[in-house]
C-alpha cells in the first residue's frame, strides 16, 4: 500500500512537472517571436513547477490542490492550442486540445475520489449528519 501511495504521489508530481516545462516552452517561444505575454506563461510554469516540488507539502494541507491546478493547466493547454489555430498551425494545435481534454478527465476523476475518500472519512469518524 506504501509503494502504491509513493507511485501515485510520483505521477501526479511528473504530471505537474511535464505541464510546466511545456508552458515554459510555450514562454519561451512566445519571448523569442515577440508575440503575446510571454510573462503569463513563465508566471505560470513557474507556479506549476513550484507545485510539482513541494507537492507532499501542498496536498497535506489541500488535498483538493491537484484537481484545481489540473483544470488550470487544461486551460492553459486549450489556450496555447488556440494560439496555435490562430497562427494557421495544422497539427501541434491538436494536440494541446488531447493534452486539456486529458488533463480535465484526470481532475474529475481525482473530484470523485476526494469527494468519495471524504465522504468515507466522515462516516468512519463519526461526523456523518446524514
Amino acid at each position: 500500500m506504501a509503494t502504491s501511495l509513493k507511485n501515485k504521489e510520483k505521477r501526479k508530481k511528473l504530471a505537474h512537472i511535464f505541464a510546466g516545462f511545456v508552458i515554459l516552452i510555450h514562454a519561451w517561444e512566445k519571448y523569442e517571436s515577440g508575440h503575446g505575454p510571454y510573462l503569463f506563461f513563465l508566471i505560470a510554469g513557474l507556479v506549476f513547477l513550484t507545485v510539482a516540488f513541494m507537492h507532499h507539502v501542498i496536498e497535506r494541507k489541500a488535498p483538493w490542490i491537484d484537481g484545481v491546478f489540473f483544470l488550470i493547466e487544461a486551460s492553459l493547454s486549450f489556450l496555447i492550442a488556440y494560439e496555435y489555430f490562430h497562427m494557421g498551425k495544422k497539427g501541434l494545435p491538436f494536440v494541446y486540445v488531447v493534452l486539456g481534454i486529458a488533463q480535465i478527465v484526470v481532475a474529475s476523476v481525482m473530484s470523485r475520489k476526494g469527494i468519495n475518500h471524504h465522504r468515507k472519512k466522515t462516516v468512519t469518524n463519526g461526523t456523518n449528519a446524514e
